[in-house]
């Protein structure tokens, strides 16, 4: 190939319309902040939009029954259960395992995260079962990306037949072991699975979707494989941008190696709009949101910069 600089007249000033926002020298996380902000400041999404039929409940953040007992480790002193935590950390979820000991400790992070769990945990789960009401015993769920499966726990608890989590990471199913053991619940399992090469022909009744589809870098394939693996429906949570098209944005530089990421370094984030219409595109006949007010609102789903979508087959 010949040398373009001596091929052709190459021009290197930079034209920027968001200054800080240049290629050189910034993440694509650097440029999408310093984007999200400049648009914040112009209030040009100020108002979410709401584009489809939705549930509205009130919310009402709990911590579930399980999280009282400790089945597995009541024989551990305190100091012997935080060096087992300690051992399978670092921790992203804020779980409370008795003798004054939780997986994330006591600080500002982890009540953050505790208010936001329980909101989501009531918002999604709460949901799920009251749509099936008497038939939740006689169902199964898929948690898909279960993280250390808290929403896999909860649905089990709350007497779901057979729930079954995947997790692309060991890690995370490590910590989910453990408190399956600690905490006793009989009816849930877990195993490392990626979402992207999950390949099976079983169903579930429902599959729970949370936090997942925004680090694919296949978002339509990834709902397709939903729809599929589901007889009732799914439940697609995600963070969604507010920008009026159906679009997903290009997020790079991510460090695959926290536990809450996904396996590229690069993923696709969908637009409000480009959520909802590939959902439909993937299959799925009807799509109702799923919208929660509480006392303390969590404030990514009142902005709008996070939804839950109720996918039926």
């Amino acid at each position: 190939m010949r040398d373009v600089r001596e091929t052709f007249e190459v021009d290197d000033k930079i034209v920027s319309v968001l200054d800080g926002a240049e290629l050189a020298g910034t993440t694509s996380a650097d440029r999408q902040r310093l984007w999200a902000k400049a648009g914040a400041r112009r209030d040009r999404y100020a108002t979410p939009e709401y584009l489809l039929p939705r549930i509205v409940r009130t919310v009402e953040p709990a911590w579930p029954a399980f999280t009282g007992r400790q089945a597995g480790n009541a024989d551990l002193t305190p100091d012997a259960l935080r060096a087992r935590v300690k051992a399978l950390g670092p921790w992203t979820v804020p779980l409370p395992l008795g003798h004054g000991v939780s997986t994330m400790g006591d600080n500002e992070v982890a009540r953050t995260s505790t208010d936001r769990l329980l909101f989501r945990r009531d918002l999604i789960n709460g949901t799920v079962a009251t749509l099936l009401g008497d038939a939740l015993g006689e169902s199964t769920v898929l948690d898909i990306g279960c993280n250390c499966g808290f929403f896999s726990f909860d649905m089990a608890d709350r007497g779901a037949r057979h729930v079954d989590g995947i997790d692309l990471r060991p890690q995370n199913i490590d910590q989910a072991q453990f408190l399956r053991e600690h905490y006793g619940v009989p009816n849930v399992e877990f195993v490392v699975r990626d979402a992207d090469t999950f390949d099976t022909s079983a169903q579930w009744d429902v599959v729970l979707n949370l936090g997942v589809l925004y680090h694919m870098t296949d978002p339509f394939g990834f709902l397709r494989r939903t729809y599929e693996l589901c007889r009732e429906f799914a439940i697609i949570d995600s963070g969604c941008h507010p920008e009026p098209i159906a679009a997903f944005l290009l997020r790079g530089e991510k460090d695959v190696n926290r536990p809450v990421e996904g396996r590229e370094t690069i993923e696709f984030h969908p637009t409000y709009r480009g959520a909802i219409q590939t959902i439909y595109a993937a299959g799925f006949s009807e799509v109702v949101e799923i919208v929660g007010n509480a006392r303390v609102p969590h404030e990514r789903y009142a902005t709008g910069a996070r939804r839950c979508f109720l996918a039926i087959k």
